[in-house]
């Protein structure tokens, strides 16, 4: 109980520190989520209905709150219409949680509060860490915004830049701000979700940290709950939620020899990541600082396939076809969400469909195929695809030459062979789970021999499901191990330290704020944005550098030429080095120039510290646009 008030403390100051309509406005969603999940009619527990209910609430609200927004634009009006929905449609389930069944779950809950130490210790740890970190990502002093990890300062300028256009820019019907013209086939939900705390009081910044926040508060509780429907028990999905969150190879084995070059400094301040060195071609980083912080829709992805995987898993043991509706459309409201979410409940609910043969799968796959086809043909457009051959992914890829099996030895450790043990080994699942879980296998197989994405290293998207789901088996069987006398306990320990030591010293050294901060932004470039925001039109067009951290399109909300190359290259956007060489040519001044800014639709002209080292000419600008800003190095100019 202690452990659980500690948790319940931890979210109180949460909420104190944001403005009131957002923490009301995300109480609503879990509530709202919470009373849908009665709709099912599936004998859930309390605490899964909250966990599972604070994702598909917000995606709820989030959904319709869009709808809106495309009819009306983004306002607070559309954010509370869509709040309203998913508690109007929540409604009817509260009417069945009021005649008995919330009272006879909560008695439930306090009979078995002693049994489910597992999740309150793991919530307790996760929900710390989550707090400080995400807490200390962003920091605003006199010299400009600081960020203090990798996935602040790099992914999460996208993130900037997305949610900002939506909540400054009206974005709708969304296309790439970082090039116009294409529609955004990027799973943006995440960011319009931030988007509309910016329009109930929160600020850019802090909206992503909140809205990252919430999820990073619900995702470990989805994983040790749903988890547990899979794998039979509460000890076991929290021992596999431990083994994913802390996943990573054998780089860990390089601690001992910066231990031994630099003695008690390397414990102060550890000099290094050991699951990022790519130098060594270990490719596979830990979950939490390569996807759940970063890949912010990731949060939404991985919670949705665990969710849905949840409610067919029980909707088989009880038979209601309400169960397999809910899940339906938990996984069509998807693809806005997480693309590659909505294909694995998708895909994983088709093989056991083939597996058990009833008809009740029938409202499963009519609203997961009605709401998420349509969205999912819609995204693709926005994009190209590369599919081609290369087998054993990245482990010969050049300049290296590991071969398959000590590629993946290296990068995950022992965690291949305790997978293969925990599906072999009778008893160590339910009956029948570990055929469930193979098919599991082909997002770790397939990704091995084709790689779909323009970067080789996006296929991770897939092996990311493999090792979520396979964690939770792992999990089962360490704690099977740990159960088996003393040997099993130090051999369970042993796998235990190898599974999560690479994982557990880089999150360690995440939180060491004195070696991770860097500058953003500087004062001169939050000026220029917040100019931006004020003093033009929310459509406006900018030339600017294609910079990740270029103010205008990152704290700006405005639209840019072109934005950051390693952003819409990864997106699979085939013009953008013409876009970018147009964007050079406009800053530069070249005689092409008068075309372009006409074909570009470009209302502005950015000249700071950016453009003048991608080459942009003052000079030209000078003679040929009229100056509407200038303080700090950047001048602004209005294209005549």
């Amino acid at each position: 109980m202690l452990v659980a008030g500690a948790a319940l403390a931890l979210l109180v100051v949460m909420a104190l520190l944001m403005p009131l309509p957002v923490a009301l406005y995300l109480a609503l969603c879990a509530l709202a989520g919470t009373g849908i999940t009665y709709l099912s009619r599936l004998p859930l527990r309390l605490e899964e209905r909250v966990a599972f209910g604070m994702v598909i609430g917000a995606m709820a609200a989030i959904a319709a709150g869009f709808l809106v927004a495309l009819l009306a634009g983004l306002g607070v009006l559309s954010v509370l219409l869509g709040l309203g929905a998913a508690l109007a449609v929540s409604a009817p389930g509260w009417r069945l949680a009021a005649a008995g069944e919330l009272a006879a779950e909560a008695a439930d809950l306090g009979r078995r509060w002693r049994q489910a130490w597992p999740l309150w210790g793991l919530l307790a740890a996760c929900w710390a860490f989550a707090l400080y970190y995400l807490g200390g990502g962003y920091s605003l002093t006199p010299g400009g915004l600081l960020t203090t990890a990798n996935g602040f300062y790099g992914d999460w300028a996208a993130h900037l830049a997305y949610a900002g256009s939506f909540a400054y820019g009206q974005n709708l019907p969304p296309e790439f701000p970082v090039d116009p013209g294409h529609p955004m086939a990027y799973p943006f939900m995440v960011d319009f979700f931030a988007a509309s705390l910016v329009d109930l009081g929160a600020s850019l910044t802090s909206s992503l940290v909140l809205t990252s926040g919430y999820l990073a508060l619900a995702l470990p509780a989805v994983v040790a709950l749903a988890g547990a429907r899979l794998v039979g028990s509460l000890a076991a999905s929290a021992a596999g939620c431990l083994v994913f969150l802390l996943g990573g190879g054998l780089g860990f084995l390089n601690f001992f020899s910066d231990l031994d070059r630099l003695g008690a400094a390397a414990l102060q301040h550890l000099p290094r990541f050991y699951t990022m060195d790519p130098d060594h071609n270990y490719q596979w980083l830990n979950p939490v600082l390569a996807y759940l912080v970063p890949q912010r829709s990731v949060l939404f992805g991985l919670a949705v396939a665990l969710i849905v995987a949840a409610l067919l898993i029980l909707a088989r043991e009880r038979a209601p076809w309400q169960g397999y509706a809910v899940a339906g459309v938990v996984a069509g409201l998807a693809p806005l969400f997480h693309l590659h979410g909505y294909g694995t409940a998708l895909a994983l609910a088709a093989f056991w469909a083939f597996f058990d043969r009833r008809r009740a799968y029938v409202a499963f796959f009519v609203p997961a195929l009605g709401l998420g086809l349509p969205v999912t043909l819609w995204m693709l457009q926005g994009g190209t695809t590369d599919v081609r051959w290369l087998p054993g992914w990245l482990a010969d890829f050049p300049p290296h030459h590991d071969g398959a099996i000590w590629f993946w030895l290296k990068n995950t450790g022992l965690f291949i062979p305790a997978l293969a043990a925990a599906q072999l080994w009778a008893g160590t699942l339910p009956p029948g789970m570990a055929a469930r879980l193979a098919p599991l296998w082909l997002w770790f197989l397939v990704p091995n021999f084709a790689v779909f994405q323009p970067w080789e290293w996006d296929n991770t998207k897939f092996f990311i499901f493999w090792f979520l789901f396979g964690s939770l088996a792992v999990g089962a069987l360490l704690v099977r191990l740990a159960r088996r006398g003393v040997e099993g306990a130090v051999i369970a320990g042993i796998l235990a330290v190898v599974l999560c030591a690479s994982g557990g010293l880089d999150l360690a050294r995440a939180l060491d704020r004195t070696q991770m901060t860097a500058l953003f932004i500087d004062s001169n470039g939050l000026a220029v944005a917040q100019w931006a925001r004020e003093h033009t039109d929310p459509k406006a067009v900018f030339a600017v550098a294609p910079q990740h951290n270029e103010p205008v399109p990152a704290l700006g909300g405005r639209r840019v030429v072109a934005g950051y190359g390693g952003w819409l290259w990864t997106y699979g956007l085939s013009d953008w080095v013409q876009k970018t060489d147009e964007e050079r040519r406009i800053l530069a001044g070249d005689p092409s120039t008068p075309d372009l800014l006409e074909r570009d639709h470009v209302s502005y002209v950015v000249i700071g510290p950016q453009e003048l080292a991608f080459g942009a000419s003052p000079a030209y600008w000078a003679a040929h646009g009229d100056i509407v800003y200038q303080a700090g190095g950047y001048v602004v100019y209005r294209v005549r």
